[in-house]
């Protein structure tokens, strides 16, 4: 039998904060692993404060050199970084900012960091979208508009894109197709739906986008059993002791899938076709 081989579809790293992306890479290599979807963090993580632009770079350079440290231990990565709809909350509750001069800020960012993608230094932008909890509406509408943004970024340079939704299932989905036709961008699985639930999943895939899984062994186990492999599984590791809630770390998705495996409840064949040929057709990296 081949070594079965993982991939995490979105997860951080924080090297303020946690382990860092080399060790984690190291660790994740050890189980199988190998590629990683690399999202940069909010300022904040970084104990950087997020009140300008000068801010936001200052936090990619950081995360470019988290995205080589993985790379140097042995795992292929695509190194994302973006604008995230909590910070929009962040910056208009805490920093007092302006909900106008927070959507300037987040279309500049947004078009920085296509730049980079355009120049080959990062490999997308992530993570972007609307937020999973109640908002108010000014703070809703300048998240969608600052993913419109990117999604108008990756119809018109390809970029892949990450996005953070509210998770209302398949609706969440046919909602952002909607934003995305009105912008031109025919469906493309470089358009990740992060995080998702198994009907999110599935209706991404039926209309030609990408989902990502979090990688919790029930989730997986249901479905290995029920899905078809159109899939990616994600850890979504905050790499932050400090962060309550469930910690998935990226080995152990490949723990659970080996497992999974060993049990016969899910073949080799369907294994690679979620951590392997999924991960090529997003990214377009070479396999292993």
């Amino acid at each position: 039998m081949a070594k079965l081989l993982f991939a995490d579809g979105h997860g951080h790293s924080n090297p303020v904060k946690g382990m860092g992306a080399g060790r984690i890479a190291e660790r994740f290599k050890q189980a199988g692993g190998w590629f990683m979807a690399l999202v940069a963090l909010s300022p904040t993580s970084y104990s950087i404060e997020p009140r300008g632009f000068e801010a936001y770079k200052e936090v990619v350079d950081v995360h470019i050199r988290e995205c080589s440290q993985a790379e140097e231990a042995g795992v292929k990565v695509a190194c994302l970084a973006g604008f995230h709809p909590a910070d929009v909350d962040k910056l208009i509750d805490k920093y007092k900012m302006d909900p106008v001069e927070v959507l300037n800020l987040g279309y500049r960012v947004v078009d920085y960091v296509a730049s980079l993608c355009r120049e080959g230094v990062l490999d997308g932008i992530g993570e972007v979208g609307r937020q999973h909890y109640r908002t108010t509406a000014e703070k809703a509408l300048v998240s969608a508009l600052i993913m419109e943004r990117a999604l108008e970024a990756a119809r018109d340079n390809g970029c892949v894109v990450h996005l953070h939704l509210e998770n209302a299932g398949a609706a969440s989905v046919r909602l952002t197709h909607i934003v995305a036709e009105r912008l031109g961008l025919r469906p493309t699985p470089r358009v990740v739906f992060h995080h998702s639930k198994p009907s999110m999943a599935v209706e991404a895939a039926k209309l030609g986008y990408s989902a990502t899984l979090p990688g919790i062994p029930r989730l997986l186990e249901h479905a290995v059993r029920e899905l078809e492999p159109v899939y990616v599984v994600e850890s979504d590791f905050l790499d932050d002791p400090a962060r309550p809630g469930v910690v998935v770390y990226p080995w152990d998705i490949a723990e659970a899938m080996a497992r999974l495996h060993r049990r016969g409840v899910v073949s080799e064949e369907y294994l690679y076709r979620v951590n392997v040929d999924n991960v090529v057709k997003i990214y377009g990296v070479e396999p292993p």
